[in-house]
């Protein structure tokens, strides 16, 4: 297992979309909460990609998209971040009311 490499440490704005939709999916954020606003809002890849500089990365290593697209986990469900209510609506268990 790495943890520097494959940009594993890279803040991914799809992955922050995800984890946004599982706690819209338990009740944490409300269902109406707005995915993509929120996460352009608080993501700071910019910070990632100044401190990567600064430390000399090479441009190979650092992520060329702010997503890594369309997801599907061992489950078989799949996650896109364009579209995270489709995620949402495929889940069975999610909180109860």
């Amino acid at each position: 297992m790495k943890f520097w490499k494959g940009g594993v440490s890279y803040p991914f704005k799809s992955h922050d979309s995800w984890f946004l939709a599982e706690n819209i999916r338990w009740g944490k954020f409300a269902a109406t909460t707005d995915i993509k606003a929120l996460v352009d809002q608080v993501n700071r890849e910019d910070l990632w990609r100044e401190a990567a500089k600064d430390l000399g990365v090479a441009a190979a290593d650092i992520p060329a998209s702010s997503s890594r697209g369309v997801e599907t986990f061992f489950d078989g469900k799949i996650f896109d971040p364009a579209n995270p209510s489709a995620y949402l609506d495929s889940l069975k268990i999610k909180a109860s009311a």
